[in-house]
């Protein structure tokens, strides 16, 4: 059975996790709290920890310095973020501390515990990733995943659960590094598949237009027409857009 260590200065909060996560996982998880980072620190050195979830500031240390100095004991925990508000620039530098997941306390009992289930499975599957993924990397990477699946759920939540990070942070950290928003990126990617399969396939398009998910092909046509100048019949055809 895993083991869960919340680490929350504040008695009531701590406490209702343990109960609430204990409830949640009962069986398949042993849900440990403690109330400061000197505590936590005594436990991981007497007990195999698996999930780290605590609080991003306590009065004896940061949860930054509990991250560090807790991983250097227990290099394989996973550490999940705890905070009640939108700290953007603590959750950057958490993400460069290679940090599971980010919640706000806010998202409620079900964002925590899913949250906590994606942590098990990632043990479980060993699909943990490299340090430098979970860094620098986690651009490029969302980028592939959104090319590789236009056709499917490219909601901020779906996209937020594969980078593991709080669908707001996400959705401002990459307006921050790109200059654009995610769904900037996503309308370009469908274009660029769009006119591919215009260009190279014999789809009609109907069949484009139900192979990248839209509702309607006319609902694609006017989409297509917005983005490049011409309808997907005048661009196969080769003639350009009007000036």
């Amino acid at each position: 059975m895993r083991t869960l260590l919340i680490v929350d200065d504040e008695v009531m909060i701590a406490d209702g996790l343990r109960a609430m996560l204990a409830e949640a996982f009962a069986g398949r998880l042993r849900v440990l709290r403690c109330y400061s980072a000197a505590q936590a620190m005594e436990i991981a050195g007497r007990e195999a920890v698996d999930i780290l979830l605590t609080d991003i500031n306590m009065p004896d240390a940061s949860g930054l310095e509990l991250h560090k100095a807790f991983t250097e004991k227990q290099p394989g925990c996973r550490v999940i973020y705890l905070t009640g508000y939108s700290d953007f620039d603590y959750a950057r530098k958490a993400l460069d501390q290679h940090a599971f997941a980010y919640v706000l306390k806010g998202e409620g009992d079900d964002f925590v515990i899913s949250t906590v289930e994606r942590a098990m499975a990632a043990d479980a599957e060993q699909t943990k990733p490299a340090p430098e993924e979970n860094g620098a990397d986690w651009l490029p990477r969302l980028h592939e995943y959104i090319r590789a699946h236009l056709h499917e759920d490219l909601s901020l939540n779906r996209l937020a659960e594969y980078c593991h990070f709080h669908p707001v942070y996400l959705s401002r950290i990459y307006k921050e590094t790109t200059g654009e928003t995610l769904s900037d990126f996503i309308n370009q990617a469908r274009q660029e598949q769009a006119e591919h399969l215009l260009r190279n396939t014999r789809m009609t398009v109907l069949e484009i237009s139900r192979f990248m998910g839209f509702a309607t092909d006319n609902y694609f046509c006017r989409w297509f027409r917005k983005r490049v100048g011409v309808s997907p019949h005048a661009y196969r055809a080769g003639r350009t857009p009007a000036p």
